[in-house]
């Protein structure tokens, strides 16, 4: 992820853990950004411009370091600005706990897709399989239909050449008689 996205990721849990901003829609609306603005940039499919910087300071009423919100500062707050910072800042930790959830939260839903991928891909394959036996059996069966048709034929030809008449021929009978 870069720097930039982190750190907006690291303001917008700030904001919604210290302030009445609790989720993306509210903080897109103060921003006056679309809601899915918020989203791309907390998933790094969009890089954080100064557009949105500014944005974003306005919408938490300046209370970040604008520094620290471009990456070129520790400092979170624009009230700790100038104060000694202890050795383990507390942003920070909470930043890299709130990655690590991330992190942990995408890993296993990456492990639930391809689970399913898996799934999806075992019935695929076992209807394909099913679809080839029952074409397989199709073509069997039609095979043995032509068979006995041609045996049908030859069967007919055969009985019929042995008559020592013409097939139809006791009929032309019955209808000069009638006459």
């Amino acid at each position: 992820m870069r720097k930039k996205n982190n750190i907006f990721a690291a303001a917008f849990d700030y904001l919604k853990r210290n302030t009445d901003i609790k989720t993306q829609k509210e903080l897109a609306h103060r921003m006056g950004v679309n809601e899915n603005t918020i989203t791309r940039i907390l998933k790094d499919y969009t890089e954080v411009t100064e557009d949105v910087i500014t944005k974003l300071q306005t919408a938490s009423g300046c209370i970040f370091n604008l520094q620290w919100l471009r990456g070129e500062d520790d400092v979170m707050l624009a009230e700790d600005v100038g104060k000694e910072q202890p050795k383990s800042d507390a942003s920070h930790l909470d930043f890299a706990s709130y990655l690590n959830a991330l992190l942990a939260k995408s890993d296993e839903t990456i492990a639930s897709l391809k689970r399913e991928l898996a799934a999806k891909d075992d019935i695929i394959k076992e209807k394909d399989e099913r679809i080839a036996s029952l074409q397989q059996l199709a073509e069997e069966r039609l095979h043995r239909i032509a068979m006995l048709r041609h045996e049908l034929d030859v069967h007919n030809i055969s009985v019929t050449s042995s008559y020592p008449f013409p097939i139809g021929t006791a009929e032309g009978t019955k209808k000069s008689l009638n006459k």
